[in-house]
């Protein structure tokens, strides 16, 4: 079954006990330690793993919010638990991290390897990262079909004005994490940003967006998750 139905199911049951729970015609007792900030970031976490296929950053979520699950399940159920222990686990963080950028990398090989046979050329598409520095890229590609951004403790600049979209869908991936983000579009580049942000933001800063006959057809979807940091397109 394809995953988006099961998170989706799995929403939609929840969904339905919560309402049945406020309305009184069940009473399931659920514990406080359900409603919290801490469970909302695990849900997301468990999310973005599964439906958005970012393993790294979903891990990362779950962690962070299982932490704090974890305490409030010991004090409610009177476990034998120093909630300062967990806090030895804090390196797990940078586990999670590495896992997700070897499993972009993993899969920007793999679209490598079918761009060299559909002809491609590998200056259509950007892979920058950049962690605890800066990473500044300029692109004069006629043809650009997006990539993936990476900002670990960092800041990406990427310079789309020289540039000029390939015909159809292209897509530009951003995972901001404690770091940030700039892309410079030209003023007639039709772009769309579809960010989530946690603890963060991603916004369009463009001033002047103009028409142009001859990008129509032409669209750059910028997609990707914020995570205490921020981005923008200017």
């Amino acid at each position: 079954m394809n995953r988006r139905v099961l998170i989706g199911a799995l929403f939609l049951i929840i969904g339905a006990v919560l309402t049945l729970d406020n309305l009184d015609i069940f009473d399931f007792h659920l514990p406080g330690y359900l409603f919290r900030w801490h469970t909302f970031l695990v849900v997301i976490g468990i999310f973005i793993a599964t439906v958005r296929e970012k393993l790294g950053v979903g891990i990362t979520l779950i962690i962070v919010g299982g932490i704090f699950l974890l305490n409030d399940m010991a004090d409610y159920y009177g476990w034998d638990f120093d909630f300062r222990d967990i806090f030895r686990l804090w390196p797990l963080v940078f586990v999670a991290v590495g896992a997700s950028l070897i499993l972009k990398r993993t899969s920007h090989n793999r679209d490598y390897e079918k761009k060299n046979i559909d002809g491609s050329h590998d200056l259509d598409y950007v892979d920058e990262l950049a962690v605890f520095g800066g990473a500044e890229r300029m692109v004069t590609s006629k043809q650009f079909k997006g990539g993936k951004l990476t900002s670990i403790f960092g800041g990406t600049d990427l310079n789309l004005m020289n540039a000029d979209l390939n015909h159809g869908t292209n897509v530009l991936d951003v995972f901001i994490l404690f770091g940030g983000c700039d892309i410079r579009v030209p003023s007639d580049m039709n772009v769309k940003v579809k960010v989530t942000a946690i603890f963060g933001g991603f916004s369009d800063e463009r001033k002047m967006i103009a028409d142009n006959e001859a990008n129509n057809g032409k669209e750059l979807i910028v997609q990707g998750l914020v995570l205490f940091g921020g981005g923008s397109v200017k």
